[in-house]
């Protein structure tokens, strides 16, 4: 099969994944929106805002490091499998015993502090599944990510209906979706046991193949295992850059809780649900895109085309998207939320037109990860995110969810102009230049 054939195939099997995905977690987010209102989907999201940005630091970009890695050679597969785990074991059971300890410095909300201790077994099933779902994509095997996805978003919608016809709260919600998300682990699980792991190119060449990490060999343990330490620092860029990437997502939501209060929270929540919407085809043609460009990153000429064909198909995507968002959200809005969040209308007709630089940062983020230029991206990265909340806490106060909408536009134009003018900024650059 051809690369554009191969390309083409992933993605839209990633697009029925993402536009399942987003569906559902678009009805779940009507539905509580309309059982418990303002407040209770507010504490749902605030929830969830501190849960995800905490499980990236535990996934600690070793998902992006399997991809890139074992698209290039499969045979590493099993040894960093088996690393990961232990990494994804010890970070994570750190990071939610932390939670539960530290829930009422998160929130002075009671219902919010439930839930975070409820929610924190997420920071490391999260991770676990993302692990298998890279080797499944390092394969350039996409059928099973979305009917992990889809199944386990399908049967957590179902259970919340049933929990709230039962009178059930924002509480029941939490459990539902952590409970969900574990059964959907154990099924990546039985996947990758009964289709992968018993297909794999002889476990002896991955153990004595050095993969190279910017020049040098990267070893391997006595008992086959790749050295956890190593595998740690090499994934570290991407752990920042992941986690970085994630505050900044929800970075908005928490602020606008803090300084605008819960109910502005729920009213950002169900316009961010609405650009998540728009972002499913995107995200199914991301995932299809790094492994590409990962396995063309020895022909420059032919890894520009391809992105290049990508940027013009993103720019084009994001300003229909805008356009037709901002005309239809006054009848969309009260339609599926109800006339109580009718102030969520020109939050989002602010907040789509993010999209247009947020993808194309995306995309530029993947042709540098390609490259190993990742040190650079989180330069960005950093930069963007402080850049936000200074913008927030400047805007939030007077112009509530509203203004965390103009910040995040702001921050992702700032960002992607950065990315692409490659600016030779002095933090990390020395480094970057080496590794070139």
């Amino acid at each position: 099969m051809t690369l554009n054939a191969r390309l083409s195939q992933n993605t839209i099997i990633l697009l029925i994944s993402s536009a399942g995905s987003a569906i559902f977690s678009f009805v779940l987010t009507v539905i509580i929106g309309r059982v418990l209102g303002e407040e209770g989907l507010g504490v749902y999201a605030t929830v969830l805002a501190w849960i995800f940005p905490l499980s990236l630091m535990v996934e600690f970009g070793l998902g992006t490091l399997i991809t890139r890695d074992v698209a290039q050679d499969i045979a590493n597969g099993p040894a960093y499998l088996h690393a990961t785990t232990i990494a994804r074991l010890v970070i994570g059971g750190s990071a939610a015993s932390l939670i539960v300890l530290l829930a009422p410095l998160m929130s002075d909300n009671p219902a919010t502090i439930e839930g975070l201790r409820i929610s924190a077994p997420i920071v490391i099933i999260l991770p676990m599944f993302g692990m298998f779902t890279a080797l499944f994509r390092a394969h350039q095997v996409m059928w099973p990510i979305p009917l992990l996805n889809i199944g386990m978003l399908v049967i957590q919608t179902a259970l919340v209906i049933i929990v709230f016809a039962k009178g059930g709260d924002v509480k029941a919600a939490l459990i539902v979706n952590t409970t969900t998300s574990m059964a959907q682990l154990l099924v990546a699980w039985m996947m990758y046991r009964k289709w992968f792991a018993s297909n794999r190119t002889t476990a002896q060449r991955a153990r004595t193949k050095p993969l190279p990490v910017y020049g040098e060999g990267l070893g391997w343990g006595q008992g086959g295992a790749l050295d956890i330490i190593i595998l740690l620092k090499r994934a570290w860029p991407f752990a920042i850059a992941a986690f970085i990437g994630a505050l900044q997502i929800r970075i908005g939501i928490i602020l606008v809780e803090q300084f605008a209060g819960t109910s502005e929270a729920g009213l950002f929540a169900a316009a961010s649900r609405f650009v998540d919407a728009a972002r499913m085809l995107p995200n199914a043609f991301f995932g299809a895109l790094f492994p590409a460009l990962a396995t063309i990153v020895a022909n420059p000429t032919k890894m520009q085309r391809l992105f290049k064909r990508a940027a013009f198909g993103l720019s084009g995507y994001s300003i229909a998207a805008g356009i037709i968002t901002g005309l239809l959200a006054p009848v969309a809005i009260p339609s599926i939320f109800g006339d109580e969040f009718n102030d969520t209308i020109l939050i989002l007709q602010i907040l789509i037109w993010s999209l247009l630089p947020a993808l194309l940062r995306g995309s530029r983020t993947l042709y540098w990860y390609a490259l190993q230029r990742e040190h650079y991206v989180n330069v960005v990265n950093l930069i963007a995110v402080g850049l936000q909340v200074f913008l927030s806490l400047w805007l939030i106060p007077s112009h509530g969810a509203a203004g965390a909408a103009i910040a995040i536009v702001l921050t992702e134009s700032i960002a992607m102009i950065l990315l692409f003018r490659e600016v030779r900024l002095p933090i990390l650059w020395p480094m970057q230049h080496e590794q070139r």
